[in-house]
């Protein structure tokens, strides 16, 4: 699977797909493709305008972002500096997003099924979701 790294850490993977007479057909091996072994699959659609989704970071847990249909801007930012705006507009398309970076979709088109896959079960200890505190978080770790 071919990818694209960003100075925020995030990491953009093309899914490989398949086209024939019958349609398209994604596929992502999780034991191959995937960064991580999966533990929690969850989705997000009917967005209002406007709003923003995420605005949070993880300490420990990773995710992968598929738009399924529609798009959706991803803003991530790994808390030194360095912060990425990236556009989810295809399902051939996965966004990851390791552990430590600060995530906010926005933008979502009215169609948009954004679907995530974490590398954890959901923990409210792990969320950081105050920008601030995460930045003091990512400088007590000396990053």
């Amino acid at each position: 699977m071919k990818s694209k790294s960003y100075p925020s850490g995030a990491v953009v993977y093309e899914i490989p797909y398949f086209v024939d007479a019958r349609g398209a057909l994604n596929v992502l091996e999780i034991s191959k493709e995937l960064p991580f072994e999966c533990k929690r699959i969850f989705y997000t659609y009917t967005v209002p305008d406007g709003q923003v989704r995420g605005e949070h970071a993880h300490k420990k847990c990773e995710q992968f972002l598929i738009s399924l249909l529609g798009r959706v801007s991803v803003l991530v930012d790994d808390g030194c500096g360095h912060r990425d705006e990236i556009l989810l507009d295809s399902p051939s398309k996965g966004l990851w997003l390791p552990s430590g970076c600060w995530g906010e979709q926005s933008g979502h088109s009215q169609d948009c099924i954004l679907l995530v896959l974490a590398s954890a079960e959901y923990d409210n200890d792990d969320y950081i979701r105050v920008y601030n505190e995460f930045l003091k978080w990512k400088k007590e770790l000396g990053q």
